[in-house]
C-alpha cells in the first residue's frame, strides 16, 4: 500500500576499476511497506569481493525475514552479519565496510560500519551525511590534523567494520522524515578518493527526477580524472520523487482521544477495585503474619514437621499476596526445616555421613532461626561425629577446606589423625597431616592478601589526612590542621610523607607564633612589634632565597601588617613589592608545573593512541620541565615512559 502511493526511483553503477575483481556489491529490495538498500565494499583485495557479496546478501535476507526500522532490529542484522563474516570458512577472514538504508516510504534510517558513505539532499542542498569510522576522521574532528579526510594516511585505519572480532559497534542513525524530491546517495571508496564531495553535491543539486542521469554524470567525472590504480567503485542513488503520506492520521488522532477518555474511566474503576482489594489484602496479611509466627514457634519447639506444614501454607499465601520479603524469609525457613528433617531421617536410618552433611548445610542456614534451633542442630552434629570413621572425617575436612571453612576443616583433620593414631594407620596420619598443612598454607596466603588490603587502606588514610590538613590550613584552622598532619605522621612510615608533615607542622608553628605575637601587641610594645616585623621580613627573604615563595608571601604579609600597625607605610610599601615579586614567582613556578603536567598527560595520551613520535616529543618536553623545577621523581617517571614508548614503537615497526 505504501509503495503504490509513493514514487521511489533507484539507479546505480558498480565497476572493478583497475582491479581484476569488483570488491563492491550493491543490492536492494522494495516491498509494499518497507524497502532496503545495501552497499558493501571489501576492505582487502584477497577474496574481498566475496566479503562484500556475503555481507549484502545476509543483510538483505535478514531484512526479508523480519522487515523493521527499529534500532534493536538493525543492530541485530549487523551483529549476525559480522559474526557470519568473522566465522566464515574461507582461508582468510572476510572484512567489509557497509551501509544499509531502511525506509517505510515515509521516513528512513541508516546503519553503517566502516567507510562506505551516505549523503542526503533536500531541495538541492546537502541535508545530512554519514561519518567514516576511521582514525583519520577522529583526528580531524578533534582538530589534531588539518589534512583532508579523503587524503589522510589513516583514512583506511577503521575501528569498526564487518568481520571484526571484538568491540563491534556500528553507527545507527535516528529516524529522518522523508519529503518529496529528497535524494539519498551511497558510494564507495573508489568514488570519494577521486571525486570531491563538493563536486558530488553539485551533480545532485542540479538533478532531474531520473537518478540514472546523475549516476552517469558522476561516473563521467570520475573517469575523466583517469586516476592511477583506480579501485572498485560503486555509486547508488535513491530519488524520492514522492514520499508516502498517511491518509488515516486524523482518524488515528481521534481514536487516541477516545482511548484516553476510556482509559480515564478505567482508572477510576480500577481505583475503586484497588480500595476493596486493599481491605481484603490487609486481612490476608494479618493471617500470613500469624502463620509465620506459628512456624517460628514450632521450630523453637523442635516440631519441624508441623513447622514445615505451617510454613508451606504461609509461603503459598505470601506468593498470592506478592509479599516478596516475607516470601523470601519463608523460603529460607523451609530450606532450613527441610535440611533438619532430612538430617533426622538419615540419622535414624544410620546414614551418618549424609546426615552430618545435611545438618552442616542446616547450620549454614541457621542464621535465620533462633538459638534453640541452632542448639538442636549442634547437638545432632555432635552425636553424629561419634559414628563417623577416619576416612569420613578426612572427606568432611576436604569438603570444609574447599568451602574455605578452615576451622571446621582443621577439626575434622585432627579427629581423623587421632583415629589414625589409634588404628596405627601411617597413611591415614600422613593424609590428615597434609590436610592440616594445606590449611596453614591457605591461611598464610589469605593473611598476606589481607595485609595488602590493610596497607592499601592505610595509604588512602594517609592521603586523606594530608589533604584534610591542607584544606584546614588553607582555611586558617591551625589546630585542626595540626591534628590532621599529626595523624598522617603517626600513620606513615614513609620518609617522604614524614618530611611533608614536618614541613607543614613547621608552617603551622610559625603561624601560631605570628598569632601569639599579634595577640600580645599593645601600645606599650611597639618596639617588640617593630623587631617582629623586621624578623618576619628577614624570614620572608630567607624563604624567597630558598624558592619557597608561598612561605615567603606569608612572612612578608605578617611584616606588612606589623608595619602598618606602626604607621610605617613607606617601609610597608617596600615589603609589599617583595611580596608581589614572591607572588609572581609562585605563579610562574605553578605555571611551569602545570605545563610540565600537561606535557606528561599529552605524552601518555599519544602513547595510548600509539602515536609514538608525538608521545616521545611530549615526554622529553615534560622531562626537561621537571628537571628545571627540581622534580627529579617526575623526571624519572618520564624516563620510564620513554623506555616503554621505545619498546612498543620497535614492536610496532617489526610487525609492519
Amino acid at each position: 500500500m505504501r509503495k503504490s502511493n509513493s514514487i521511489f526511483k533507484t539507479a546505480f553503477v558498480s565497476e572493478a576499476g583497475a582491479k581484476l575483481k569488483n570488491n563492491d556489491y550493491f543490492a536492494f529490495v522494495e516491498y509494499d511497506n518497507y524497502a532496503c538498500y545495501v552497499l558493501a565494499s571489501g576492505i582487502t583485495d584477497f577474496e574481498s569481493s566475496v566479503a562484500a557479496k556475503e555481507a549484502v546478501e545476509h543483510l538483505i535476507l535478514s531484512f526479508e525475514e523480519k522487515p523493521s526500522m527499529t534500532r534493536s532490529t538493525l543492530f541485530q542484522y549487523m551483529k549476525e552479519t559480522n559474526e557470519r563474516l568473522y566465522n566464515s570458512a574461507h582461508n582468510h577472514r572476510l572484512k567489509a565496510s557497509v551501509i544499509m538504508v531502511v525506509t517505510d516510504y515515509e521516513k528512513f534510517r541508516y546503519v553503517s560500519a566502516g567507510n562506505v558513505r551516505l549523503r542526503m539532499y533536500r531541495k538541492g542542498r546537502l541535508f545530512l551525511n554519514s561519518k567514516d569510522m576511521s582514525l583519520a576522521n577522529d583526528l580531524i574532528e578533534k582538530g589534531e590534523n588539518e589534512t583532508l579526510l579523503d587524503k589522510h594516511e589513516e583514512r583506511h585505519n577503521l575501528y569498526t567494520y564487518l568481520g571484526k572480532k571484538d568491540f563491534f559497534d556500528p553507527f545507527i542513525s535516528k529516524v529522518e522524515k522523508l519529503e518529496d524530491t529528497d535524494i539519498i546517495a551511497l558510494y564507495s571508496q573508489g568514488i570519494w578518493e577521486n571525486v570531491d564531495s563538493q563536486e558530488i553535491d553539485e551533480i545532485f543539486s542540479e538533478a532531474s527526477d531520473e537518478p540514472q542521469e546523475s549516476i552517469d554524470l558522476l561516473e563521467d567525472v570520475l573517469l575523466s580524472r583517469q586516476p592511477k590504480d583506480l579501485k572498485s567503485y560503486t555509486v547508488a542513488a535513491i530519488f524520492v520523487n514522492k514520499a508516502f503520506r498517511d491518509p488515516e492520521r486524523e482518524h488515528k488522532r481521534l481514536l487516541y482521544i477516545k482511548i484516553a477518555v476510556i482509559t480515564t474511566i478505567v482508572i477510576i474503576v480500577i481505583a475503586i477495585i484497588a480500595y476493596l482489594f486493599h481491605s481484603w489484602h490487609k486481612n490476608k496479611v494479618e493471617t500470613l503474619d500469624k502463620l509465620i509466627n506459628s512456624t517460628l514457634t514450632y521450630m523453637d519447639a523442635a516440631s519441624f514437621v508441623r513447622a514445615q506444614e505451617t510454613g508451606q501454607e504461609a509461603l503459598k499465601l505470601a506468593k498470592s499476596l506478592d509479599e516478596k520479603q516475607k516470601e523470601g524469609d519463608l523460603q529460607a525457613y523451609l530450606i532450613l526445616i527441610d535440611e533438619i528433617i532430612r538430617g533426622d531421617d538419615l540419622f535414624f536410618n544410620e546414614h551418618y555421613n549424609a546426615s552430618y552433611i545435611a545438618f552442616k548445610n542446616a547450620l549454614k542456614n541457621s542464621e535465620v532461626s533462633s538459638k534453640k534451633v541452632y542448639d538442636y542442630i549442634f547437638q545432632r552434629m555432635n552425636a553424629i561425629q561419634n559414628y563417623i570413621s577416619m576416612d569420613e572425617f578426612i572427606m568432611l575436612g576436604d569438603h570444609a577446606f574447599s568451602n574455605n571453612n578452615f576451622d571446621e576443616a582443621e577439626g575434622m583433620y585432627l579427629k581423623a589423625r587421632e583415629r589414625a593414631e589409634l588404628l596405627k594407620d601411617v597413611s591415614g596420619q600422613q593424609r590428615a597431616t597434609q590436610g592440616i598443612a594445606n590449611i596453614y598454607d591457605k591461611k598464610a596466603q589469605l593473611q598476606g592478601e589481607k595485609e595488602k588490603v590493610l596497607n592499601d587502606k592505610k595509604q588512602v588514610a594517609i592521603s586523606d589526612a594530608l589533604k584534610k590538613g591542607d584544606e584546614l590550613l588553607a582555611a586558617g584552622d591551625l589546630e585542626g590542621a595540626q591534628a590532621a598532619y599529626m595523624n598522617a605522621r603517626n600513620l606513615s612510615d614513609n620518609p617522604a610523607d614524614r618530611q611533608i608533615t614536618s614541613n607543614a607542622l613547621n608552617q603551622i608553628s610559625d603561624a601560631k607564633e605570628k598569632k601569639l605575637l599579634e595577640e600580645k601587641v599593645t601600645e606599650d610594645s611597639l618596639k617588640e612589634l617593630r623587631k617582629a616585623s623586621t624578623d618576619f621580613e628577614k624570614l620572608g627573604d630567607k624563604s624567597f632565597d630558598e624558592k619557597d615563595y608561598l612561605t615567603a608571601q606569608m612572612y612578608y604579609m605578617l611584616a606588612i601588617e606589623g608595619l602598618y600597625d606602626l604607621k610605617e607605610e613607606k617601609i610597608a610599601a617596600i615589603v609589599q613589592k617583595k611580596c608581589d615579586l614572591a607572588s609572581e614567582k609562585y605563579s610562574e613556578t605553578n605555571d611551569k608545573k602545570f605545563q610540565a603536567e600537561a606535557a606528561a598527560m599529552s605524552a601518555q595520551y599519544h602513547y595510548t593512541d600509539k602515536n609514538f613520535v608525538r608521545a616521545t616529543e611530549a615526554a622529553n618536553q615534560a622531562k626537561e620541565m621537571y628537571l628545571a623545577l627540581g622534580m627529579k621523581n617526575k623526571a624519572d617517571e618520564m624516563d620510564i615512559l620513554l623506555q616503554q614508548i621505545a619498546v612498543d614503537a620497535a614492536i610496532a615497526e617489526a610487525l609492519r
